[in-house]
This record gives structure tokens, sequence and C-alpha cells, in this order.
């Protein structure tokens, strides 16, 4: 599965496919080719539409072309007739391709580590051999919490990634007092990219810019990706002026980098605001969204307060 940016090919705990509009599978992990039932192994150029019982596979299909950010929900992948299994995840077109990524319930991990735990209790002989097993799960399921806060394509936090920090910084902010800041940005005229040089390359693009946010902000930040060619990120115990510094940065260092094969240089827009007493997570966007709109009207290519 080398088109995530997340090595999924060995885990089991993970679906991660890639099919074409029809159902026909162009690539899957083994967590999803598990949930595949029929006889022999299913392979690559098989149409594993008919094993998308809820939503169908059509239903995601057209999610993924309404929606800026695919379907989001619950998944009944099997047989009709035979086992299903239920999973958490999304569905999202990229380019000409359908792309899948669900998590399995890792309630069964935690209550293996619980078993692990009661033996290892109980038998001093395999304390270390038991512990070294439960670093191991420990940072499985970390891998795939990982995996499922992170957009593939980019690198950074995905939709459900900047729900749950904006809503703990929020928190954050409300107990201790500090400040909490937030960038928004869009790439100027990407549609027209895509519509030019296909969506391969829109991909390539997006790919860069999201490169580009994980170059520039600190650790404690958190970069993510709100939908789309917009994207988000997070500046906890910050004021406006550090969010303002940093925009900055990263819109001229975006604006002089050169990506094969365009011929002009691509930019982005930017919105910064600060966190007012009180203020909740949608007035917060809403504000971003605001600000960003004024440096697309200002002209694109810059970067304006809230």
């Amino acid at each position: 599965m080398k088109s995530f940016a997340v090595d999924l090919d060995a885990l089991l705990t993970v679906a991660a496919a890639i099919l074409d509009s029809s159902g026909v599978l162009l690539g899957a992990n083994a967590g999803f080719l598990r949930l595949l039932p029929g006889e022999g192994e299913p392979s690559i150029g098989d149409n594993v539409a008919r094993f998308f019982i809820q939503p169908a596979f059509a239903a995601l299909v057209a999610a993924a072309d309404s929606q800026s950010d695919g379907y989001r929900g619950l998944m009944t992948i099997g047989d009709y007739d035979g086992k299903t299994r239920t999973l958490r995840g999304r569905a999202w077109r990229a380019g000409p391709r359908i792309r899948v990524l669900a998590e399995y319930d890792i309630a069964d991990l935690e209550r293996s580590l619980d078993v692990l735990t009661e033996l290892n209790q109980e038998s001093s002989v395999t304390t270390q051999a038991l512990a070294r097993e439960n670093i191991a799960r420990k940072r499985r399921e970390v891998m795939i919490v990982e995996a499922s806060l992170t957009d593939p394509l980019t690198g950074v936090g995905n939709r459900r990634r900047l729900d749950q920090a904006l809503a703990n910084e929020i928190s954050r902010s409300e107990r201790t007092g500090d400040r909490l800041s937030a960038l928004m940005a869009d790439l100027d005229h990407f549609k027209r990219i895509n519509d030019t040089y296909g969506h391969d390359v829109g991909d390539k693009v997006l790919a860069a810019f999201g490169e580009l946010l994980r170059e520039h902000v600190r650790a404690t930040d958190i970069a993510t990706r709100f939908g789309g060619e917009e994207f988000v990120v997070l500046f906890p115990h910050t004021g406006r002026e550090h969010a303002l510094d940093t925009a900055e940065r990263i819109r001229a260092a975006f604006a002089a980098r050169h990506l094969e094969p365009l011929q002009d240089p691509v930019t982005a827009s930017f919105g910064v605001v600060e966190l007012m007493a009180g203020e909740r997570a949608e007035s917060l966007l809403q504000r971003l969204d605001s600000a960003l709109y004024r440096a697309k009207r200002a002209g694109r290519n810059r970067v304006v307060a809230g």
C-alpha cells in the first residue's frame, strides 16, 4: 500500500484499500483482505463492490463525489450469507480512485492486554516475556490510533484529529488562561491545477504543502487537513503574533517552491486568529474562515489577521 503515508501493509487491525469507481480492487493491506469472504485468496483486480454491505459501495462513491471530505462513519463489509464485520472509517476520492481506511474495534486488543497483565502477575517466570509483549502491543495501538488520526495523503492530522485537538486545547485554555491561536490556509487556484494537470499532480501539491507545514511548525503545534485543499494549524500557549509570523514563513516558502510539472509557483492564502475568552470551536473556525476569505478577496498569496 505504498500510496498511503503510513505503512499499513501488514497491519490486521486497520483495513486500507484503493479501488476504482466500479469497485475493482487496485491495492489492499492484510487488514482489508481478511474482511473479504469467499473461496481462495482475493486478489488485486477483483471487483469487491458486492462485499460493501452498509453503506453499499455505490453510496460510498456518491459520498466521495458529493462531500469534500468523503464518507465518514460505520462500514459493514463481508458476505450477506456469511460473516460480516463492522468498522469505523472513511472513504474518499483521490483522482479517479476511491480510498478506504477503517479501523477495527481495538477492544479485543485491550482485553488481550488485560489477560496478559493477569498472567504476568501470576507467573514470575514469564514476567519479562509478557512485559515485552505488552510493550509491542502498546506500540501497535499507538500506530493504529496515529493512522486513524492522520490524513494519508499529506501526513498531517485529519479532520478527526482537528476536532479532538481543538476541543482539548480550548478546554485547556479555559482552565489555565493560556493563549491559543490558529491559522487556516487554502491553496490558491487549486481547481485549476486539477483541471490542467490532473488529480495526481493535485495530490502531489497537497502532499508538498503538508510536508511544508510539518517542517515549519513546532512539536507542540497541531497541523491538520481541514478538507480538500484547506488546512488548519493550532498553536497552543501562543499569541496571534507568533501565528502570524509562522503563517508568513509558510506562505513565502511555499510560493518559492517549484513543483514539477507546474510551470508557475503555487501559492496559498492564510487567515490567522486568536481564541477569545469564552469562545467555542465553531466560532473560532468561522472567524478563521472569514479572515481567509478576506485574504482571497485581497488578491490571494497573503496572510490576513482576524
